[in-house]
């Protein structure tokens, strides 16, 4: 069966609406590190993605292989786990990891923010563009610094599924792009 999206997605709704139900959400890190556990495990290690995609092994076993590697013996995350198996989709747990976790950030109002410098940024810059990410998003920025040499200037910025290029580099393509667009 085609992994998709829309399918992960609707997972992810249940779960957390499940959690809710049951006055759960307090523990959502936990179910999060623990598929996260399974989905490096799946990256990792070809044995155990095949393992687990294996349609002649009993779902039970696979239930239980894929909750002992979560590390996590929960009620709820293993009710969660069952149904994914059941239903045959157990190769979508990366994406639906992706889909938890952004759930989660935010609940917690938390966003991840990738920047991308030439260079590397003292800590007053950095806080000043946190700030400025806070007073925008309304959430508390995770601020991930890389450098990337090739920019030659300013920065890139990347928020969820949003890049933000300020980036010398940047500018001169768009230069480039429209000059070519307009020579033909």
């Amino acid at each position: 069966m085609k992994n998709s999206i829309s399918v992960a997605s609707r997972y992810v709704e249940a779960f957390f609406e499940y959690l809710s139900e049951e006055n759960k959400l307090d523990e959502l890190d936990n179910y999060v590190n623990a598929i996260k556990n399974v989905v490096n495990k799946i990256n990792d290690d070809k044995l155990f993605f095949d393992l687990i995609g294996n349609p002649l092994l009993p779902k039970d076993f696979v239930v239980q292989q894929i909750i002992k590697v979560a590390g996590i013996d929960d009620i709820h995350f293993n009710k969660f786990i069952t149904a994914l198996v059941y239903k045959k989709r157990q190769l979508m747990l990366p994406m639906i990891f992706i889909l938890l976790e952004q759930k989660n950030m935010e609940l917690k109002k938390l966003i991840k923010v990738k920047m991308i410098t030439p260079y590397k940024l003292d800590e007053e810059n950095v806080s000043e563009l946190s700030n400025i990410i806070h007073k925008k998003t309304g959430r508390r920025a995770i601020i991930q610094s890389v450098i990337d040499e090739s920019l030659i200037g300013g920065l890139q910025l990347q928020l969820e599924d949003t890049v933000f290029d300020y980036s010398v580099k940047g500018m001169l393509e768009k230069i480039g792009r429209e000059y070519a667009s307009k020579r033909g």
